[in-house]
């Protein structure tokens, strides 16, 4: 090398490097890239965009300086974006070098955010078709709800506006929630694994009956995590199921397309937890009340049957009462007049046998011509063949007797005998 060639001072260098750049670059271009080293803490926001490919990683650093972040930042507003480590972004500017250190660096003018969304709906949806080859997308979706949750598993940040609006919306409630918190993080490197780790624990519990993952709103970026594969595989494996509320209104993470049920808000996801309690209380009181009212109707139709049954007894008892009354009257009678019959037929039947009696008194019997003749015991000689001569017989009279003594006897045949009269001999 000569010692005549030209020998440029530092500067001097700089300032030939930096007006080639502005000469090949004049207007400035679009480059794309990944945001790594995120550093927005001052006036002005300094990071580095990556490309990596085959193992290869190329840098650029980035500088948007307070004034053009003044025109950037209502741009990102709008399509609900934050430049975050992660992202990736397209960024219109021009290259430049800065003399006092002599550090290239890319400074942003303009920001392309169509890129950003299309490229996080892009990786969105190979993350859901990933899922539904994995089972998991609808996973949750069928797994049962228990007839009351009352134990609550709340995943949330300890002490964020998401964990004090949904404690206050289950305590303005009444009911007797037991809430079970697990304090992640929602944002940042550390969501991701933290939120995964408090599902998995909240699914190990047998004290669960549902998982609440609640978070405030943000931006499109702020909201990342919930759209990560490991947090979705998270909750579609969760043996629970899982009630998410991501506090964003227009948009809708993958968390929430695999969550048992999605809410709004974590405020509305609380509430939904609420209005299931509140179903299965009426249900039971109306059950209580269909109960009651069949067991009335039941006690109504059993009481006009018991009516209707006292009534029919009442009225048999009555019939009965009646037709006895009139038989015990009938025999009453029958018992007054039988004495009068009974005696009268007695009189009759003994006056008739006074009269046979009479008829068959011997005093009767001699009164009309009529005598008896015994022998010396006083038995009645019947016949003149019971005689024997010389016996002393007695013949009684109507009225009186006479002895005598038997000279002949004289016999005749039955055919031939008749009655006589007894007379004396």
């Amino acid at each position: 090398m000569s010692d005549e060639a030209r020998t440029l001072s530092v500067s001097q260098f700089l300032d030939i490097v930096k007006g080639v750049l502005s000469q090949a670059f004049e207007g400035g271009l679009w480059i794309q890239g990944e945001i790594e080293g995120f550093n927005g803490r001052g006036k002005h926001t300094y990071f580095t965009i990556v490309e990596r490919e085959s193992g290869k990683k190329a840098a650029v650093s980035i500088a948007i300086f307070e004034y053009q972040m003044r025109h950037i930042k209502p741009l990102l507003t709008k399509h609900r974006l934050e430049l975050a480590d992660g992202i990736k972004v397209r960024l219109y500017g021009t290259p430049d070098i800065y003399v006092d250190r002599g550090s290239f660096s890319f400074k942003v003018t303009n920001i392309d955010p169509r890129f950003t969304l299309g490229d996080l709906a892009g990786q969105r949806d190979e993350i859901v078709q990933r899922l539904k080859t994995r089972g998991l997308y609808e996973a949750n979706k069928l797994v049962p709800l228990p007839v009351a949750p009352l134990r609550i598993a709340l995943i949330t940040s300890i002490g964020s506006a998401a964990h004090a609006d949904a404690l206050h919306e289950l305590e303005a409630s009444g009911i007797g929630f037991e809430v079970f918190v697990h304090d992640v993080r929602v944002q940042g490197a550390e969501a991701v694994p933290t939120v995964v780790a408090a599902i998995e624990q909240a699914g190990a519990r047998n004290n669960i009956d549902v998982v609440m993952l609640v978070r405030g709103g943000g931006s499109k970026t702020d909201l990342l995590a919930f759209d990560s594969e490991e947090i979705a595989a998270a909750i579609g494996m969760c043996p629970l199921p899982v009630f998410t509320g991501i506090g964003h209104e227009v948009d809708t993470s993958i968390a929430d397309e695999i969550a048992n049920r999605a809410y709004k808000t974590p405020t509305a996801c609380a509430a939904g937890v609420v209005q299931l309690v509140q179903e299965f209380v009426q249900s039971t009181e109306d059950a209580w009340s269909q109960i009651s009212l069949t067991a009335s109707e039941l006690l109504s139709d059993a009481e006009r049957s018991l009516n209707e049954t006292a009534q029919a007894v009442k009225s048999a008892v009555v019939l009965a009462l009646n037709e006895s009354a009139h038989a015990l009257r009938a025999a009453a009678d029958r018992v007054r007049r039988r004495p009068t019959e009974v005696l009268s037929l007695a009189t009759h039947s003994l006056k008739s046998a006074s009269d046979r009696l009479r008829l068959l008194d011997p005093v009767n019997t001699m009164a009309r011509g009529w005598s008896i003749t015994r022998d010396a015991n006083g038995k009645a000689i019947r016949g003149a063949s019971a005689l024997k001569q010389g016996q002393v017989i007695t013949t009684s009279f109507a009225d009186g007797d006479a002895t005598s003594t038997v000279e002949t006897i004289s016999t005749r045949t039955k055919q031939q005998s008749t009655p006589k009269k007894a007379g004396k001999k």
